[in-house]
């Protein structure tokens, strides 16, 4: 039988990609993200806000939504913020441990980060070597001292790496690019890019004015002796090649080895930047921050707290309506509009629009998670009927085994071993703290302990109350249901083996 794309007569599979990086189309066929237009209007005044989602909910794609749109206000000749995205943090953990971020590392960080974009940007000119030298001398020393200081200062490698990655990025972003980007030269354009800066550092910053300026922005120590003023150099340069200021997007600071396990360690990497408000507070110097949501309630109380009263932000959630309309509007782009819905693709229209709202339902209205689960369901269609002839739609029964093959693939990446294991013990969607005594004979304490580590996991939430037995007096018990409805799937339909379990430990006190 033909492949699913075959099948269906797709360019290639609607579902392949979850990550928005990874899909260089994906602002052709993107539904208009909740919260674009917040976001929109902040990076252009620009100003800071905060953005917090769920992982896979979205945010890089309304970060990569937000760029494009500020680069074609850019192509179209309207006075915009410089783009710049700060979603690489290997540099600044490489210095140490995420305890030891200081905002002086983020902030040598983002300055490599501006000067690269701008010369990128340069690249993409026709005459990228020449557009420095038509610069007056204070704008021109002003450029010089930040590639001095901080672009040439990293080490050409780790420069034509950073570059690679920022390429990739900006190609996506540009609406009129010269011969050597629309063909992917990259080689040329680093090239290019390597002249201009070296070019700048040769020529014009061998006097010793030169010299002295760039060490006066840093201690004996190295340090950046003001960070604000800094920012302000930035916003500045940024203007000299026409940008009205400079918008930084702030992603993917949940995504490092360090951080991806924690959100304390999330938080604690960006910390020194939002505990700092004068650094928010720039003129002509935005920041847009895509946060992974459980970091919300650490900045809000507790040592790594924030003023989040003085910070503009906003929590992005998904409707059912809108992640059909993502389904949807992927099927009529990889189909070359030839199909205009996801119904369409079953034996019966009404069932599968109807099992699309429980695959949405089961993938926690997720983005990604949702689209994970659709290519799951590919990938188990094409295995079922890989010896069969025949064009076939898709069954509700094809449907059922893609959600359950997704829940037993993907839930033990989610969560501790121990927490589901536990959980799956216990063997009930609702429950009281005295059933968690009695299911692991364990004390009052210690279920206390149990249910708060699944709390944390984020796996079970407080859902009520439930009132003392018999219903007179009797102080109401907290009631806490599982509040991932793929661990629910997991455990009615049973689709784990009991031997993967880790023996729940059955003691009087834990």
């Amino acid at each position: 039988m033909p492949t699913f794309e075959e099948n269906f007569k797709f360019d290639s599979s609607p579902f392949e990609q979850y990550v928005a990086e990874n899909e260089p189309d994906i602002l052709d066929y993107a539904v208009v993200p909740p919260y674009f237009e917040v976001a929109k209007k902040r990076a252009l005044t620009p100003s800071t806000h905060l953005l917090f989602g769920a992982r896979g909910g979205g945010k890089s794609a309304t970060r990569l939504a937000t760029e494009r749109e500020l680069w074609k206000l850019h192509a179209d000749g309207v006075n915009v913020p410089l783009a710049v995205p700060y979603i690489d943090f290997s540099r600044v953990l490489e210095r140490g441990t995420v305890n030891k971020i200081s905002s002086d590392d983020l902030l040598k960080e983002l300055s490599f980060r501006v000067i690269e974009t701008l010369l990128l940007w340069i690249s993409d000119q026709d005459s990228a070597e020449d557009i420095v030298e038509l610069l007056v001398p204070e704008e021109l020393n002003l450029m010089v001292v930040l590639v001095q200081a901080f672009y040439l200062r990293v080490p050409e490698a780790n420069r034509r790496v950073s570059q690679a990655q920022a390429m990739a990025i900006l190609r996506q972003n540009w609406k009129s690019r010269t011969a050597n980007w629309i063909q992917k030269k990259w080689s040329a354009i680093t090239e290019i890019v390597s002249e201009v800066a070296s070019g700048l550092s040769e020529k014009h910053a061998d006097t010793e004015s030169m010299k002295s300026q760039v060490a006066e922005m840093f201690n004996e120590n190295g340090a950046i002796i003001s960070g604000t003023a800094l920012l302000a150099k930035l916003v500045e340069v940024a203007r000299v090649f026409g940008f009205s200021g400079v918008s930084v997007f702030v992603d993917k600071v949940d995504e490092h080895p360090v951080t991806q396990n924690s959100p304390e360690s999330s938080a604690r990497l960006i910390f020194p930047l939002l505990s700092h408000v004068q650094l928010m507070e720039v003129e002509g110097l935005g920041w847009q921050f895509f946060l992974w949501d459980r970091v919300k309630a650490i900045f809000a109380d507790g040592e790594l707290s924030v003023r989040l009263d003085k910070l503009a932000h906003s929590e992005v959630s998904w409707t059912v309506e809108f992640l059909r309309k993502m389904i949807d509007s992927r099927v009529s782009f990889f189909s070359s509009k030839c199909l205009s819905s996801f119904s369409e693709l079953g034996a019966d229209e009404t069932v599968t629009h109807e099992k699309i709202g429980e695959i949405i339902d089961l993938a926690v209205k997720s983005p990604r998670e949702t689209i994970r689960l659709l290519d799951t369901v590919v990938r188990e269609f094409d295995s079922k009927y890989s010896a069969q002839e025949g064009h076939r739609y898709l069954e509700a029964e094809d449907l059922e085994n893609g959600m359950d093959k997704y829940v037993s693939d993907v839930i033990w990446s989610v969560y501790d071993k121990e927490v589901l294991s536990q959980i799956l013990r216990l063997n009930k969607s609702t429950f009281i703290n005295k059933e968690v005594q009695a299911a692991f004979k364990i004390s009052a304490p210690g279920a206390t302990n149990r249910i708060v580590k699944w709390q944390d996991a984020g796996a079970i939430s407080q859902s009520g109350k439930r009132e003392a037995e018999g219903g007179v007096g009797g102080k109401p018990s907290n009631e806490y249901s599982i509040a991932d409805p793929r661990i629910v799937r997991l455990m009615e339909r049973k689709l784990y083996d009991e031997k993967v379990l880790t023996e729940a430990p059955i003691e009087a006190e834990e």
